[in-house]
């Protein structure tokens, strides 16, 4: 079987997702954004593998501290925003997904997901509530993301995430 389809152990998985969170920090810095890491992650470094599971699974307080946004950036105009950041081997929805957008929906409707896709150009797109529908980045205008920094980037997610194909 193609390795891409096979189930991935949790630290394959947290490594591609960080690498794309740190894509996105960049992205949104270089293009002149404040941007500061708020997940989860970040303010309960050491939560992770099973006791995160479980944590996670068993509480409603677990559940709203693991969909905090990933990131929270301020726009050239001083205008805040939240961001979660997704990657995902194709640029859709993950099967998965549903019951995550749905707390977010609940929970966190002002964030903007980013989804970092390495199927095919733009790699990176984005939504906002209610998650529907899937945009170039570009399209984001308070981001001011121009195509250098789009091109630039790319570069990147084809060098780290193409290089076996």
């Amino acid at each position: 079987m193609n390795r891409k389809y096979e189930k991935q152990e949790w630290r394959e998985t947290r490594l591609k997702g960080k690498m794309a969170e740190s894509l996105v920090y960049n992205l949104l810095q270089e293009a002149g954004n404040e941007v500061y890491a708020i997940g989860y992650e970040e303010i309960l470094p050491g939560l992770s593998g099973e006791g995160r599971n479980k944590f996670v699974r068993d509480t409603i307080v677990g559940k709203k501290i693991a969909a905090i946004p990933d990131l929270f950036v301020i726009d050239k105009s001083k205008q805040p925003h939240l961001v979660e950041v997704k990657f995902r081997w194709y640029s859709k929805w993950h099967e998965n997904d549903p019951e995550r957008i749905k707390f977010l929906k609940e929970n966190w409707k002002e964030a903007i997901v980013i989804m970092v896709g390495r199927d095919q150009k733009p790699y990176f797109r984005f939504c906002v509530h209610p998650f529907e529908d899937i945009k170039p980045i570009q399209n984001f205008k308070p981001f001011n993301i121009s195509d250098r920094n789009i091109d630039e980037f790319s570069a990147l997610i084809e060098k780290y995430f193409l290089k076996n194909e």
